[in-house]
């Protein structure tokens, strides 16, 4: 009977354990505080039929052994720029572009792991021959940055906030006549203001430099715990043979 009861109390501890053993994993996986900052830049005008250029740019990169893998989506305005294509993307530091028109999304993939700053992506929109606008954006959203699978030591999912670029028609310098005597220039939270009012009316000119600093968004890898569901099914499977197991010498224990 004793010996009954040792097998059992056994049994219970290797059960135990082996939840133990298996919450600890995944705690370890959740626990990586991973972040990465992508930016859009750009020095072009907005000028009916050119062409604009916009740099995809990784800006900061806390992620283990590092990333080789960006998706997103891009959106632009349609009555700016003609659709997109994968022809209008200029492969960067061996990142290799494809592109969907019809769902707008982005995906970037590199051989290697990205551990340093870097331009990923050089994208080339052809601005329409007529537009109604002095501006407009363009934004990289729902990105998601990845090193791999954690179950194979990557970093899993990790999501960053949304980049975004504003591009702007070039100022007609004859449109206005600017009294340089009577201009303000006011500097707040990385934007230039300058207020300028012209002889005999009462115009202000507005002028407002984006500041593009990297947007870091820490997330815990979406796609670790999921990835652990294999190895929880292992275990239990190991763990129900060892209940057999010692299921047939209780069994046989108790009979004599």
């Amino acid at each position: 009977m004793k010996k009954t009861l040792r097998i059992k109390s056994y049994f219970a501890l290797t059960i135990a354990t082996v939840i133990i053993l298996m919450f600890t994993m995944v705690n370890a996986a959740t626990d990586n505080n991973y972040s990465v900052g992508i930016s859009l830049t750009s020095n072009s005008k907005l000028k009916e039929g050119d062409t604009v250029t916009v740099n995809v740019n990784l800006t900061s990169v806390n992620a283990g052994n590092g990333i080789d893998t960006i998706a997103a989506s891009i959106d632009y305005d349609t009555n700016v720029f003609e659709v997109l294509s994968t022809s209008n993307l200029s492969m960067t530091n061996e990142w290799a572009p494809s592109f969907s028109a019809t769902s707008k999304m982005l995906t970037l993939i590199k051989n290697s792991k990205v551990t340093a700053p870097q331009v990923v992506l050089t994208i080339n929109f052809k601005v329409k021959s007529t537009i109604n606008v002095d501006s407009t954006k363009i934004t990289l959203k729902n990105i998601i940055a990845s090193g791999g699978r954690v179950v194979d030591g990557g970093t899993g999912d990790i999501t960053v906030k949304d980049a975004i670029v504003t591009l702007s028609k070039e100022k007609d310098p004859s449109s206005s006549t600017e009294d340089p005597t009577n201009s303000t220039n006011n500097t707040t939270g990385g934007s230039t203001v300058n207020n300028s009012t012209s002889n005999g009316t009462n115009t202000t000119v507005t002028n407002k430099r984006r500041d593009n600093t990297a947007t870091n968004s820490s997330s815990l890898p979406k796609a670790g715990i999921e990835q652990y569901i294999p190895i929880a099914i292992v275990a239990i499977a190991i763990m129900a043979v060892f209940s057999y197991v010692f299921y047939k010498k209780i069994s046989r224990a108790e009979k004599f």
